[in-house]
């Protein structure tokens, strides 16, 4: 990540970069297909294994399964995310396979991911966010929900980027532009 020193609003480009400088890097990516899979059995981890052929992510991680990202949400519900037509094959896949006790939801327009990375990510997201994000709380792989300021939200940490701790930060679309200011403006002011 190249740093000029000076903290600027990026051009729009096809890579939706919104902010870069300063230690920092915020971006949004709208082609991450969401879904959430609830079941309502027994054993669910035990349903998740049969049904998608590897096993669950344990409680507050996600785990990489190409070309998918799945998330433990609660006991019996995951996040998963990767291109819209992998997700809708795993979704449509788990909802015939769950019938009645399933509820297999499709959440790509409904919700807006964000990139956050950078030296300063933590301090931005300590802003607004009452989680411990320290590499010992949250390494690479940990998911939570949580709350942004006022509202609710997913973060999971990805692989870092060039050294540095990289989040994804899932909200409901309706929070899209209130989340994207109030990262902005911390930003602004945390990488001045």
């Amino acid at each position: 990540m190249s740093d000029t020193g000076v903290l600027q609003l990026a051009p729009e480009e096809p890579a939706e970069l919104l902010i870069e400088g300063r230690g920092i890097r915020l971006a949004s990516d709208n082609s991450i297909g969401v879904a959430r899979l609830q079941v309502r059995v027994g054993q669910p981890d035990r349903w998740f294994e049969e049904v998608l052929g590897i096993a669950p992510p344990a409680p507050l991680t996600e785990i990489v399964a190409p070309p998918l990202q799945c998330a433990w949400l609660a006991p019996g519900e995951w996040l998963i995310t990767g291109s819209g037509p992998d997700v809708e094959h795993v979704r449509s896949h788990a909802a015939a396979a769950a019938g009645t006790l399933g509820l297999m939801v499709d959440l790509t327009h409904a919700r807006a991911t964000f990139e956050l990375c950078g030296a300063a990510a933590r301090l931005v997201l300590a802003a607004h966010c009452p989680l411990d994000l320290s590499n010992r709380e949250m390494p690479v792989g940990g998911a939570r929900r949580s709350l942004f300021s006022e509202t609710g939200f997913f973060i999971s940490r990805q692989p870092d980027r060039d050294g540095e701790a990289r989040f994804r930060l899932i909200f409901d679309q309706t929070m899209a532009g209130y989340a994207q200011r109030m990262l902005a403006a911390t930003i602004a002011g945390v990488c001045t």
